[in-house]
C-alpha cells in the first residue's frame, strides 16, 4: 500500500538527495517507503512481488549514509524473508552494494548530456543537423507547454490521443515503477515539450527533475505514427536548448537497456544473456531496445553511466525477472511467460558452478 502520508517528506528528501535520474518517479502511488530506524535522513522506495523487495533506484540519501542505510533496509527485508534487490542503481551505489556482497548484473547504459559541453558541430553530427533542418523546413517548431499557467485543452486532448495510441500498440497500460506518466491533470514539477505543426501536436516529451544534479530526465516520449523527417531530433535538441536557457546543468534520455558496449566482466555475459534475453523477447515488440541505444547516441552524450540490478543473493534467481516484469507492467505477466521463466531457471540450475545445497535452498524458498 502506498504511504500517502509520507509523500511530502519523500519530496523533501528528493530535493536534497535525488541523484538517480528516475528518482522523481518514486512518488508514484505504487510504492512503499522505508525510513531509517536510526534517524538517517533519506528514503528507500520499494514494491514487493513474490517475496522480492524491489527497490526503485538508489536509496535517496547522502552518499556518506548510503552504506548504513542500505544495511538497515537489507535487515528489514531479512526479517520478512524477502529477497532484497535494487533496480537501475547508479555506479556509486553499485560500488557500495558490491562491497556488501550483492550480486550485480549490468542492465544498460545511460547517456548524460552536460549542457556546457554540448556541441553538434562537425561532420559527426551532419545527419543530426540535416534532420533538424528538415523538420524546421516543414514548419515544425518546439515549445514548452505549461498547463498550470496557460492551458490548451486541444493540445492536451491530442497528447492523450498519442498516449492512447502508444498503449494500444504496446498492448497494456502505461508502465509504472521507475517509469512516469503524463499526469496532465496534476503536472506537479513535470515539464512538457511539444513538437507543433500547424497548431497540432506531432510529438511530445515529459520531463522530471533530477534535483541533486541540477538536471532533467526525459521520462516519456510519444509521437504520431507518421511525422515529418527530423521530428524526434528537433524535439530533443530544442528541448535541450530551452532547458539550458533556464539554468539546468544536464539532462539524460534514460537508460539504453541491454547495451554492453563497455562491459569488461566477461564472466557476466552468459548470465546476462540467459536471464535478460527473456525480458528482451517479452518487451522488445514495443520497445525496440537495440535501436534505442543508437537513437540516444546520435545526440552526442558527454558520457555514459552504467546501470545495474543488484540482488542480495549468491545466485541470481529468475523469480527476480518475474518481480521486475510485475513491477513494470502488472498486467503483462501471463502463464506462457511464467513457463519461459521456469525454463530459464532450470537452465541456470544446471550450471556446474551452482552448489547443490544452495540450489535446494533456493528452490524451497522461491518456488516457481
Amino acid at each position: 500500500m502506498p504511504q500517502e502520508s509520507h509523500r511530502q517528506q519523500v519530496l523533501e528528501e528528493l530535493k536534497c538527495f535525488g541523484y538517480q535520474s528516475q528518482s522523481y518517479n518514486i512518488l508514484r502511488d505504487d510504492k512503499s517507503y522505508f525510513f531509517s530506524p536510526s534517524g538517517i535522513r533519506g528514503v528507500i522506495a520499494y514494491v514487493v512481488h513474490v517475496n522480492v523487495a524491489l527497490v526503485a533506484g538508489d536509496p535517496v540519501c547522502d552518499l556518506s549514509d548510503l552504506s548504513i542505510f542500505s544495511d538497515e533496509f537489507s535487515s528489514f527485508c531479512s526479517s520478512r524473508k524477502w529477497l532484497c534487490c535494487f533496480q537501475a542503481v547508479t555506479e556509486r551505489c553499485h560500488d557500495v552494494l558490491k562491497e556488501k556482497g550483492f550480486g550485480m548484473i549490468k542492465i544498460g547504459e545511460e547517456p548524460l548530456f552536460e549542457f556546457d559541453k554540448l556541441s553538434w558541430a562537425g561532420r559527426k553530427y551532419k545527419n543530426l543537423r540535416n534532420d533538424t533542418r528538415s523538420a524546421k523546413k516543414h514548419g515544425l517548431s518546439v515549445v514548452e507547454y505549461c498547463p498550470l499557467s496557460e492551458q490548451r485543452i486541444d493540445w492536451e486532448n491530442q497528447m492523450r490521443e498519442l498516449s492512447a495510441a502508444w498503449q494500444k500498440f504496446k498492448g497494456s497500460g502505461e508502465f509504472s515503477f521507475l517509469i512516469g506518466e503524463p499526469r496532465l491533470d496534476d503536472p506537479e514539477e513535470r515539464k512538457y515539450f511539444l513538437a507543433i505543426l500547424n497548431d497540432q501536436v506531432e510529438a511530445f516529451v515529459v520531463c522530471t527533475p533530477i534535483y541533486a544534479r541540477m538536471g532533467i530526465y526525459f521520462d516519456l516520449m510519444r509521437r504520431r505514427e507518421r511525422t515529418v523527417r527530423g521530428t524526434n531530433q528537433l524535439l530533443i535538441t530544442e528541448s535541450f536548448r530551452l532547458l539550458q536557457e533556464q539554468g539546468y546543468a544536464m539532462a539524460t534520455l534514460g537508460t539504453a537497456p541491454l547495451s554492453y558496449k563497455h562491459v569488461s566482466e566477461q564472466d557476466q555475459r552468459h548470465l546476462i544473456e540467459l536471464t535478460l534475453e527473456l525480458a528482451f523477447d517479452h518487451l522488445a515488440n514495443f520497445h525496440r531496445y537495440k535501436p534505442i541505444y543508437m537513437f540516444k547516441r546520435q545526440f552526442g552524450p558527454s558520457s555514459w553511466e552504467s546501470r545495474y540490478l543488484a540482488y542480495g543473493s549468491h545466485v541470481f534467481n529468475p523469480v527476480i525477472l518475474y518481480a521486475l516484469m510485475k513491477a513494470y507492467d502488472p498486467s503483462g505477466v501471463k502463464g506462457k511467460l511464467l513457463r519461459q521463466i521456469q525454463q530459464v531457471w532450470d537452465a541456470i540450475l544446471e550450471l556446474d558452478r551452482v552448489p547443490a545445497d544452495l540450489i535446494r535452498k533456493i528452490k524451497d524458498y522461491y518456488p516457481l
